[in-house]
């Protein structure tokens, strides 16, 4: 059974200890998170991230901005709607 809180708490979790301040956006199908990368951040901490992507997120991506900025997303679908309410 997938958990889509815990997937978006450790994807929170990460983005967070790359400095990074994630925003959650729960919908009732889905949870999207996005956050700026900041610029500090190494290729190989980038390729941490993407690999913990690949695991807990349905979609992801990675948007370079014109700016230089960048921003990472990602969303996790909930099996059952009421799974991101926390209801049962």
């Amino acid at each position: 059974m997938r958990l889509p809180n815990t997937q978006a708490t450790a994807i929170a979790s990460m983005l967070t200890s790359l400095g990074a301040t994630p925003a959650r956006d729960d919908m009732d199908e889905r949870v999207r998170l996005e956050a700026e990368v900041p610029p500090t951040i190494g290729e190989a901490t980038l390729a941490e991230l993407l690999r913990l992507l690949v695991r807990a997120a349905d979609r992801f991506g990675h948007s370079l901005q014109k700016d230089g900025t960048s921003v990472i997303w990602a969303e996790i679908d909930a099996d059952d709607p009421q799974d991101l309410r926390g209801e049962s």
